[in-house]
């Protein structure tokens, strides 16, 4: 049986997740470019987001058996962290090639 309890932490993190996301933008862009009716754009991205979580469910799944739940916080932590920052970066305008360090001393051609 489904424990409801065990589902609203699940469904409240990934509801906030999501909003507001690449996935939400892109939905709204094809519903405001005129990308088809509302169901077509809803069924099309609500399957996608079902395809998604299903093959995260199952790597989840396999990952869990491999790795200690500790590490896998630490690791998502740390993945969290870098995209944070590489996404400061480039909406201040960097761009990740510029990270090899061309600024100061390099050769200009």
């Amino acid at each position: 049986m489904i424990d409801l309890k065990a589902m609203l932490p699940i469904f409240s993190s990934v509801f906030m997740a999501e909003l507001g996301d690449k996935t939400q933008l892109a939905t709204v862009c094809f519903m405001a470019g005129g990308g088809g009716a509302k169901m077509e754009v809803f069924v099309a991205s609500a399957g996608a987001l079902v395809l998604s979580t299903f093959l995260a469910v199952l790597c989840g799944a396999a990952i869990g058996r491999i790795v200690p739940p500790h590490f896998l916080k630490i690791g998502a932590g740390v993945i969290f962290m870098v995209m944070g920052a590489l996404f400061i970066r480039q909406g201040r305008g960097g761009r990740p090639e510029e990270a090899s360090g061309s600024e100061g001393g390099g050769h200009e051609a």
